[in-house]
């Protein structure tokens, strides 16, 4: 499957987890919603700058372990990991991928590019539905994380 496949897929899954409830036992189970991410983190100071200055997220709280932001209905948050693995990642949790959404995809990559984000490509298209073009891109973090930009444009502003 390609990539652009796998990420179509996974927006449609988070599109209908955003549009309401999903329930696989109906009303008479109770609803979760997802209310966090949490990335390990070797470098805490240069982690919580990069996503506070470069990616824009408001930063709501600060400890010695945790950084704690606002990610509009959800929360990312960093965790300090004193001693990090000794190798990179392997195995499905190198593939995970955050993704921000925004009204406007092409200006928040131009500013965040600005800041000195350096993003793999400029937001191209993944996927489109009859009326709009989902646009996105993306980059690593300072761990290595996989962070991506996203936001649906209308077919007649291309």
């Amino acid at each position: 499957m390609t990539r652009n496949v796998v990420f179509g897929i996974a927006m449609v899954v988070v599109s209908a987890l955003t549009i309401g409830h999903l329930s696989a036992q109906g009303d008479a189970t109770p609803s979760v919603r997802a209310s966090r991410v949490i990335l390990r983190v070797s470098d805490l100071d240069g982690s919580t700058a990069f996503y506070r200055d470069r990616v824009g997220l408001k930063l709501l709280s600060l400890n010695e372990e945790f950084a704690v932001f606002d990610g509009g209905g959800m929360a990312l948050m960093l965790e300090h990991l004193p001693k990090p693995p000794d190798g990179p990642s392997s195995g499905l949790a190198a593939f995970t991928e955050v993704v921000l959404e925004s009204a406007d995809v092409f200006a928040t990559y131009r500013s965040m590019q600005a800041r000195g984000v350096a993003f793999r490509t400029e937001p191209r298209a993944v996927t489109s539905d009859d009326s709009r073009i989902l646009y996105a891109a993306d980059f690593r973090d300072p761990n290595g994380h996989i962070m991506s930009i996203m936001g649906w444009v209308g077919r007649e502003k291309k």
